[in-house]
């Protein structure tokens, strides 16, 4: 695709995101209804909480099912869409959002990582989705996190 055009198309996004709720809708959107395996997602914001593009999805799970997390693609994607900060967003297979210790590890090196770069990271939203009987829960870890 031409810059140009992707230029364009990110301009018309501009989807203002204020809450994890408002969030975890654009995460929800972007997730199949069919999937079984985690997938990572992550939404470039502008620095006044724009929506520069969809939400990218970053890392699909593995032979276990679950996703393995780049630090720099993340960022590298984010960057490429000039992100000014961003949320992060993975969905449990199982339609439980309770997160783990590893979820809770991960936040956290992005954190650091995402204040290194300058590029903070404002949330990570876990989606605990059942497309199949239509439930969608969400954990957003800025709000369960001290």
């Amino acid at each position: 695709m031409p810059a140009q055009s992707l230029f364009r198309q990110m301009e018309r996004i501009k989807t203002h995101v204020s809450t994890p709720s408002s969030a975890a809708a654009l995460f929800f959107a972007a997730l199949p209804s069919d999937t079984h395996e985690e997938r990572f997602f992550v939404l470039p914001l502008d620095g006044n909480g724009k929506a520069l593009a969809k939400p990218i999805l970053v890392s699909v799970g593995h032979e276990d099912g679950t996703a393995q997390i780049d630090v720099g693609e993340i960022f590298r994607e984010a960057l490429k869409a000039g992100a000014e900060e961003i949320i992060v967003a993975h969905n449990h297979p199982s339609g439980d959002p309770t997160p783990s210790k590893a979820d809770i590890a991960t936040t956290a090196k992005l954190r650091e990582a995402g204040d290194l770069l300058g590029v903070p990271i404002l949330d990570h939203i876990i989606l605990g989705a059942s497309n199949s009987v239509k439930r969608f829960d969400f954990i957003s870890l800025a709000e369960a996190l001290p």
